[in-house]
């Protein structure tokens, strides 16, 4: 049956983006979603950002950094999976938005397959998914969040501005009807930047307010840091734009936007 459940997710997650943030779910399971963003982990980074060695642009977006099954009664996430089902790298090769919104642009370069391996044995093992629907579970998460879009139209940009935390706050709970958690970290002129955004969803899929963590310090402005391709040790070319996934750019009249315009109006705000 959990199985089940979780094969459901996928689907799930594009249709109920309006719905309640308390959600009618006795699975006794839910999601958490960590985005991070790139402006500020290369800027408090000593080692500095290195453009990955897949061959493909990273996004200048917010990038996955974890998705996590939960126990909603603990908050603690479920592990332990790891020796039942080891991690193939072959399993995931050619997913749709993989190496742009999940990447990895730690120094010295690399493939991104250290940070995969980690997700799937950390959290993904457990999840009740093949490997393959783990992540493309999680990039179909991030689809209707859209989290720089839905700023970028209230406003608030990466261009070393400060912004209201209850705004930021604002933008994400008239959009999916649900409240983020939102990490911040010690940037430029001694202020807290914008670093990672917590989002959760029940175990039937509906997006829920994530539990406030037990200690995440921002203040009540922060900065939202710029994060551009000469920040990348290894420069990407000119003409080498990041790739964008249907649903970040409304520009086309994608299978999904279609999906959103017929069961979730609420995308497009």
């Amino acid at each position: 049956m959990a199985s089940c459940r979780m094969a459901l997710l996928l689907g799930l997650l594009l249709l109920v983006v309006a719905s309640p943030a308390i959600a009618d779910d006795d699975s006794g399971i839910y999601y958490q979603l960590a985005l991070m963003w790139p402006g500020a982990y290369c800027e408090q980074t000593s080692a500095g950002c290195c453009k990955p060695t897949t061959g493909v642009s990273p996004a200048r977006d917010f990038y996955i950094t974890g998705f996590t099954v939960l126990n909603a009664t603990t908050d603690a996430a479920v592990t332990g999976c790891s020796n039942k089902v080891p991690y193939d790298p072959n399993l995931i090769t050619g997913i749709q938005g993989l190496n742009q919104y999940w990447s990895n642009i730690r120094c010295p370069s690399n493939n991104g397959q250290s940070s995969w391996k980690n997700a799937w044995k950390k959290a993904g093992a457990c999840s009740g998914l093949s490997e393959k629907d783990y992540f493309e579970t999680a990039l179909s998460f991030r689809r209707p969040i859209n989290p720089l879009v839905r700023l970028k139209a209230k406003g608030i940009e990466p261009d070393f501005g400060l912004y209201g935390l209850k705004a930021i706050t604002k933008v994400f709970k008239s959009g999916i009807n649900a409240t983020p958690v939102i990490q911040c970290s010690k940037g430029p002129f001694d202020k807290y930047m914008l670093f990672q955004l917590y989002f959760c969803a029940a175990g039937n899929g509906t997006f829920i307010d994530c539990p406030a963590p037990q200690q995440y310090t921002c203040s009540k402005e922060i900065l939202f840091h710029p994060f551009k391709k000469w920040m990348l040790k290894q420069q990407l070319n000119q003409d080498d734009d990041p790739f964008q996934l249907p649903g970040v750019a409304w520009t086309t009249d994608t299978p999904y936007r279609r999906l959103c315009l017929r069961f979730c109006q609420v995308c497009m705000e």
